[in-house]
């Protein structure tokens, strides 16, 4: 049996493997399929593995939800955030698509005093300042094409930042495995009920592309299930370092897969990000550890 910290490490790995499995996907049928088709499929095919982790989990209580309403925008802003997030990877280099996504941290320590009512002190507001100047080297506000399609990545950053706050306040009070199975099968149902009414929107799809839809909603059931469990095995610091360690390794994949070659200014950018990101996951461990004090930290 191996120890608890190195399965929640492999979960975590996992889980950055799985999210470069779904960049690749996305930006290799991107160019065929339009974004609803992509998002529907995702959506569908990622809920029988999700139905049977949650009752594998939770048993007859595997539907039961406590809080609906936040439930219910989690399932929009969610919906909005890989709407945004796969938009972003077909028109944007993978690494720099990548930075921006993750810059999320960034806007949750932004948002975090207004509506977690948390204290956020000297070290975290630097981080946050130096991490939105990356932010802003990234995007290349002067140049006219690349700022573009920034916005995509900056939408998809901020819906994550509102998506975690919402998912923090879920987590008080409901299954992580039940949250993941609601989300995902309201979004093939709403889909679904759209499809009917207005088939054009669906484009068909058959043989090679098909599987990598198969493939897409997989993958993203599996990137649920192993970023949820791993914080099971290890502290949360531990989870939120190793997630950034799918920052350099998109810009690999891209160079590799794709032949994109990220500027040296928007790796600086993206260097920025990293290290002010990896400064907040250090902050929150201290926080974690001085919790009984009246310090911010």
């Amino acid at each position: 049996m191996l120890p608890k910290p190195l399965i929640g490490i492999l979960l975590s790995l996992s889980a950055v493997a799985f999210g470069l499995c779904t960049g690749i996907i996305v930006k290799k049928i991107g160019d065929d399929l339009t974004i609803f088709t992509i998002v529907f499929y995702r959506f569908l095919f990622s809920v029988p593995l999700l139905l049977a982790y949650a009752v594998w989990v939770r048993g007859a209580q595997f539907w039961q939800i406590n809080q609906r309403r936040t439930l219910f925008w989690r399932i929009i802003v969610g919906t909005c955030g890989m709407v945004f997030w796969f938009m972003s990877v077909r028109t944007m280099p993978f690494g720099q698509a990548t930075a921006m996504f993750q810059s999320s941290v960034l806007f949750v320590t932004l948002l975090s005093p207004f509506f977690l009512g948390e204290r956020v002190g000297v070290y975290r507001w630097s981080a946050v300042i130096v991490g939105l100047v990356g932010v802003g080297i990234i995007t290349d506000p002067f140049s006219g094409g690349v700022s573009i399609y920034a916005t995509y990545g900056l939408l998809a950053a901020l819906s994550g930042a509102v998506l975690s706050i919402l998912l923090r306040r879920l987590g008080k009070g409901d299954a992580p495995a039940s949250v993941a199975l609601w989300y995902n099968g309201s979004g093939a149902v709403v889909l679904a009920i759209v499809v009917l009414v207005m088939p054009h929107l669906l484009d068909r799809v058959s043989g090679e592309t098909l599987i990598y839809l198969v493939l897409l909603g997989a993958i993203g059931s599996l990137l649920q299930i192993c970023f949820t469990t791993s914080y099971k095995y290890v502290d949360a610091v531990v989870v939120a370092s190793l997630r950034y360690v799918q920052m350099p390794m998109s810009g690999i994949v891209g160079y590799f897969f794709f032949a994109e070659v990220m500027t040296s200014i928007q790796i600086g950018g993206a260097a920025l990000i990293v290290a002010s990101c990896m400064v907040i996951a250090w902050r929150e461990m201290v926080r974690g550890r001085v919790a009984n004090t009246d310090t911010p930290a």
